[in-house]
């Protein structure tokens, strides 16, 4: 477990139950703790900002790398991770990415060569699973001091956020004291501009919701092969600001995923499609927001 203290925040990387980073406050004693969860193609050092000024705030914050996300715990994935952590804006993070040593980026390299493989096969109960793991073992972690816990999710992550608590807030005494989702994935991205892509969407969510047709994925892949579809930029977040600083950083961060396999995005559709049915049956308070 390596520390390290950016500022007035103190930075570890864990290894169970699932392997996550934990910012804390240096200079106080944690009231609450918050689990913050990535969205699609991102990786944790993209909530490393949000963490920070939750830990300024008195937060503990648990930060996962979902399952085909982000990097293995190396050197080079620590030092991104710091340079989120550390910097006041996108444009700092940027120049501090572009300062670590070429030497270093071998790694990224393998490690997202590593996860988009992982990511051809992980089903999206995976990704549900870590966060809930997460979720129990913070509010098991907390008990002792009588912490409330949180689950922020953004996207993807506020996807995956959503069904985590459905599977624990009837049990009151492991229930997050309240869910946060920022921009949540309950629909695809919009396809009106491609029809190829709208029509390809409409299959994969047949494939991915009747069990009987389920063995067709296969075949579904290799013909998006032949159509050089078969990943789609759309389904990452190549287009979460105006802000030219934050264009610039999803082009240069050696962890940010910009093609998403369509069969790791086919496995979200029927979770998108039952995701207002969950949420209607929800006993946590929520708090959903989204830019206008």
């Amino acid at each position: 477990m390596a520390s390290i203290t950016p500022g007035n925040t103190l930075l570890e990387r864990r290894e169970f139950p699932v392997v996550h980073w934990r910012v804390t406050p240096v200079s106080s004693t944690a009231h609450s703790e918050v689990i913050l969860v990535h969205g699609l193609g991102e990786h944790s050092g993209r909530m490393m900002p949000l963490a920070r000024q939750l830990a300024s705030l008195g937060y503990n914050c648990r930060v996962p790398d979902l399952p085909g996300h982000g990097g293995c715990g190396g050197e080079f994935h620590h030092a991104v991770i710091e340079a989120y952590l550390k910097s006041a804006n996108a444009t700092e993070v940027i120049d501090r990415l572009q300062a670590l040593p070429d030497n270093l980026r071998r790694e990224a390299d393998e490690d997202n060569h590593q996860q988009l493989r992982a990511l051809y096969r992980i089903s999206f109960d995976e990704i549900i699973e870590t966060v809930e793991k997460l979720a129990l073992w913070s509010c098991i972690d907390g008990n002792d001091s009588n912490r409330p816990h949180f689950i922020w999710g953004h996207s993807m992550g506020g996807l995956a956020s959503l069904y985590a608590a459905c599977r624990i807030d009837r049990d009151f005494t492991s229930a997050p004291a309240g869910l946060v989702l920022s921009s949540p994935a309950f629909a695809p991205p919009p396809q009106e501009d491609e029809p190829l892509l709208r029509l390809i969407t409409a299959q994969l969510m047949i494939l991915s919701s009747v069990a009987l047709l389920r063995p067709l994925a296969a075949l579904q892949r290799l013909g998006l092969r032949c159509l050089g579809l078969e990943e789609d930029a759309r389904w990452a977040s190549d287009h979460v600001s105006d802000l030219p600083s934050e264009t610039l950083l999803h082009v240069i961060d050696p962890y940010h995923r910009h093609r998403i396999p369509l069969c790791f995005a086919a496995r979200l559709l029927p979770a998108m499609a039952s995701s207002r049915k969950y949420a209607r049956g929800l006993r946590t308070p929520v708090f959903a927001f989204a830019p206008g």
